[in-house]
C-alpha cells in the first residue's frame, strides 16, 4: 500500500517500500541476471572457427607474383573431451544459486534494517512525548515556585535552579524533535527517498513480540541463506576441482578445408587434427590447487558455522536480559519513581520538601522512563537481528 503525506507508516508498509526500491536490493536482481547469462555463456560449446591461408604468393622465379598461389579455406574448432563442458555448466549452475542466494540475503538484510529504522522513528516519538511532559511538569513548578517566592515561602534560589530545570527540559524537548526527524529521514532512506513522505510510525514500541525457543531457533540456522551459502561455496569448490580433473584429458582441435593449387589448377581437400602435449601435469597441479582451495573453503565455512551459532547464542542471551530490564522498568521502578514523584510532590506543596527533592524525583522518573525506552528498542534491534541470522520471518516478493 503506498504511503502519502499526512499518513502514518506501519512496519510492514516500511518494509515492502524498502523491499521494492531499495537500490542494493535492484544490484541484487542485475547481478542474478548477470550471473545466468555468464552461465550460459561459458557453458557453450566451443565455437567454429573460419580461417584462410594464402602460400606461394609473391615470392621469386617461378613462384613470383600469384601464378602458384596456394590458397587454403578451412572449417574447425576445439573437440572438448573428458567432459569439460559439463564441468563448466555444473560450476555454472552453482554461481546462479550462489547470485540468488546472496540476492535472498540481501532482502533479509533490507528488512532487518527496515525493522531497526522503523523502531528508532518510534523510540523518537516516545523520547518526543516524555520530553514534552517533562517540560510541562517543569513549567508547572516553575509558576509554582515562583509564587512561593514572591510569597517569601521559597528562596530566590529555588526559582533560579527552577528555572535552570526548565531550560534543561526545553533542550530535551527540541534535542528529540531532531532526532525523530533524523530517523524518519533515515528510515526514508532504505527507499532511496531524501525527505519522507510520512508524518510518522504506527506502532507499540512496548509491544515485544515473543521469540521461540533457541533450540528452535538453532535448527533453522541450516536454512537461512548465510549457511546456504557456505554450502554453496563449498560445492562451487568441489565443482572447480571437476573441472581442474577433467583438462587432465586433452582437447582435439580438427579442421577441414578446401586448397587451391593456382600452378596445376586444380582443387585438393584437406584435414587436420592436433592436440597439446603435457596437459595431465597442468591439470594434475591445477587439480591440487583447487584442492587446496577447496579444503581452505571447507574450514572457512566450518569456522563461520561456530561463529554464527555463537553469535545466536550471545544476540539470544541480551535478548532476554533486555525483555527482563523492560520488564523491571514496567511493572516495578517506573511504578515506583511516579509513586515517589507524587508524594514529593505533596510534600513540597506542604511545605516538607525542598525543592532539590522534588526536582530529583522529576528526574529519576525521566532517567527511568528514557532506560524503559532504550530497553525496548534493544529488544526490537536484537530481535531484528535474530531474524536476520535465522530468517525467521522470512522475506516474500513485494
Amino acid at each position: 500500500m503506498p504511503v502519502v503525506a499526512g499518513e502514518v507508516l506501519t512496519l510492514p508498509q516500511a518494509v515492502d517500500r524498502a523491499l521494492a526500491h531499495n537500490p542494493a536490493i535492484r544490484a541484487g536482481d542485475h547481478m542474478t541476471v548477470a550471473a545466468e547469462r555468464q552461465a550460459e555463456l561459458t557453458g557453450l560449446a566451443p565455437p567454429w572457427v573460419v580461417g584462410a591461408d594464402v602460400e606461394n604468393v609473391g615470392g621469386t622465379g617461378s613462384v613470383s607474383g600469384i601464378h602458384a598461389a596456394e590458397t587454403t579455406l578451412r572449417l574447425g574448432r576445439v573437440i572438448e573431451r573428458g567432459g569439460k563442458r559439463e564441468a563448466r555448466q555444473a560450476v555454472g549452475a552453482i554461481d546462479i544459486q550462489r547470485s540468488r542466494t546472496s540476492l535472498e540475503q540481501g532482502r533479509l538484510d533490507v528488512a532487518a534494517e527496515a525493522r531497526r529504522r522503523f523502531t528508532e522513528v518510534l523510540a523518537d516519538q516516545v523520547r518526543a512525548s516524555v520530553a514534552a511532559q517533562n517540560l510541562a511538569l517543569a513549567r508547572e513548578l516553575t509558576a509554582t515556585v515562583r509564587c512561593w517566592v514572591q510569597a517569601g515561602r521559597s528562596p530566590e534560589s529555588e526559582l533560579d535552579l527552577m528555572r535552570i530545570a526548565q531550560e534543561q527540559a526545553d533542550i530535551e524537548v527540541e534535542h528529540a524533535a531532531h532526532g525523530l526527524a533524523g530517523a524518519k529521514v533515515s528510515l526514508a532512506a532504505l527507499w532511496n527517498v531524501a525527505e519522507p513522505s510520512f508524518d510518522g510510525a504506527d506502532g507499540d514500541l512496548f509491544d515485544l513480540p515473543a521469540v521461540a525457543p533457541y533450540d528452535d531457533l538453532v535448527a533453522r540456522l541450516p536454512d537461512s541463506p548465510t549457511l546456504r551459502a557456505l554450502d554453496l561455496d563449498t560445492r562451487a569448490a568441489e565443482a572447480r576441482g571437476r573441472l581442474a580433473a577433467a583438462g587432465a584429458k586433452p582437447d582435439l582441435t580438427v579442421h577441414v578445408g578446401v586448397r587451391r593449387l593456382s600452378l596445376f589448377n586444380d582443387t585438393a581437400l584437406i584435414a587436420g587434427v592436433s592436440f597439446p602435449l603435457g596437459s595431465p601435469s597442468r591439470s594434475a597441479l591445477d587439480v591440487a590447487r583447487v584442492a587446496a582451495e577447496t579444503e581452505a573453503t571447507e574450514a572457512r565455512a566450518q569456522a563461520q558455522q561456530a561463529d554464527l551459532r555463537q553469535r545466536l547464542f550471545t544476540t539470544y542471551q541480551e535478548l532476554l536480559h533486555a525483555r527482563t530490564a523492560f520488564e523491571a522498568h514496567r511493572d516495578r521502578m517506573i511504578p515506583q519513581a511516579e509513586n515517589a514523584l507524587a508524594l514529593t510532590r505533596k510534600g513540597f506543596d506542604a511545605g516538607h520538601f525542598s525543592f532539590v527533592a522534588l526536582s530529583q524525583a522529576q528526574r529519576t522518573l525521566l532517567e527511568l522512563r528514557n532506560a524503559q525506552i532504550d530497553a525496548a528498542v534493544r529488544y526490537h534491534t536484537l530481535l531484528a537481528d535474530i531474524e536476520q541470522m535465522t530468517a525467521v520471518a522470512g522475506v516474500s516478493s513485494p
